[in-house]
């Protein structure tokens, strides 16, 4: 009786490692198409010093609360994000920067073609 519980356990743990696996793999493609914004401003080669972002020859205030999202979508800290970097961004009403997405190069030549 040991044994039969013991091999079903170990048949749950395969499957549920396969999963795992098969999850990591696949999960990863489909961040790889990720959801960025149709009506973000598109900026190549910004520089960002906090709390500046200069964008397109403009210099814009990153506004409080502000989201910043890596290439992988993860919200990151300000400190965390490279000096020059393509990035999509949307300002408040207050003309102030409220979100940022730093994209690769790959999907600021895709989101240029929009």
């Amino acid at each position: 009786m040991h044994c039969a519980v013991s091999s079903n356990f170990l048949r749950n743990l395969l499957a549920a490692c396969a999963a795992s696996v098969a999850l990591c793999m696949f999960g990863s493609v489909a961040l790889a198409d990720r959801q960025l914004p149709g009506d973000a401003t598109l900026a190549k080669a910004a520089t960002f010093a906090y709390p500046n972002l200069t964008a397109n020859g403009k210099t814009l205030r990153v506004g409080v609360g502000a989201r910043i999202y890596d290439v992988n979508n993860l919200i990151i800290m300000p400190a965390a994000v490279p000096a020059k970097v393509n990035v999509l961004f949307k300002t408040d009403m207050n003309g102030d920067v409220s979100r940022v997405w730093i994209i690769t190069d790959q999907e600021a030549a895709a989101y240029a073609k929009k």
